[in-house]
């Protein structure tokens, strides 16, 4: 799944899948930095209207708006165990930097891989982009999505409402799949929002609806589950803790489907160091 304007990236064999992570300046951003433009969350109040289960969702579309905003610059350690056979297990620094993520320093079964690309190692599929991506683009303005209240429930013994969305492909900018054969598709989608009785976001699962014979993939779906989580040297923010990432490949013998588990942890403060270079020799 990619964003035109921000994405992430599933390689899957040849067959990549992407939702963006770009490239950015090395300043330290912090909380409410003015570096980042003020945003409008003006239209998050129409998901209230006439509905009483609404204002949850109205203030999970203005946590949304704010989330890269709000963030302070940090890194944790993403660990992504593949669930093909044989097992793999990916670690990497993902770093959150003036609102983007950027991936550095991959290793591969113990293996540090240069490229940091997951190409050619027998890595069915990477992804990227759980660590906030996702989440951003449900509530880009305008919002396109369709949210509707389903039922009262729990997730992980929580007590929480589930909000069902759809995506129509006709309204879809963002979220794309690409296979192998380089074929590119913005399909439907469908999902499942989870909210805690004080509005906090517990879970978030998305699906591709859809997907035509003739494409690579038969089915992506992808569930993140997000707790208060402690970045060290700062404070306690909400984050992505863990995701599961379903893949199914179209193949000459039939489907062939497989699952990436990703972990975060040890997340801690990230700032950047400069020198002054003079003419003058150094002691």
């Amino acid at each position: 799944m990619t964003g035109k304007s921000g994405h992430a990236c599933f390689l899957i064999g040849v067959i990549l899948l992407c939702y963006g992570a770009r490239a950015i300046a090395a300043e330290q951003a912090t909380p409410g930095d003015s570096a980042l433009p003020i945003v409008d969350t003006s239209d998050c109040q129409t998901l209230a209207a006439g509905d009483p289960h609404g204002k949850k969702l109205s203030a999970l579309c203005e946590f949304a708006r704010n989330f890269r905003r709000n963030l302070p610059d940090f890194i944790c350690e993403q660990t992504t165990t593949s669930g093909y056979w044989p097992p793999k297990v990916l670690k990497e620094e993902v770093k959150f930097e003036k609102g983007e993520e950027v991936y550095s320093n991959l290793i591969i079964n113990g293996k540090r891989v240069e490229s940091n690309s997951a190409e050619g190692s027998g890595i069915r599929f990477k992804s990227s982009g759980e660590l906030g991506s996702d989440l951003v683009n449900l509530f880009k303005q305008p919002i396109v999505v369709e949210f509707k209240f389903h039922k009262e429930g729990t997730v992980e013994k929580v007590p929480a409402s589930e909000y069902k969305f759809h995506l129509a492909a006709e309204k879809n900018t963002f979220f794309v799949l690409r296979d192998g054969r380089g074929n590119s598709l913005y399909p439907d989608y469908d999902g499942e929002l989870w909210l805690g009785a004080d509005g906090r976001l517990l879970r978030l699962e998305l699906r591709s609806m859809h997907l035509p014979n003739y494409f690579g993939m038969a089915s992506v779906d992808i569930a993140i589950s997000y707790n208060e989580v402690p970045i060290s040297g700062l404070d306690t923010f909400l984050l992505p803790s863990r995701s599961e990432t379903n893949v199914c490949n179209r193949q000459r013998r039939g489907i062939s489907c497989g699952k990436n588990v990703v972990v975060f942890d040890s997340c801690r403060k990230f700032a950047t160091k400069s020198r002054i270079l003079t003419d003058s020799p150094q002691p």
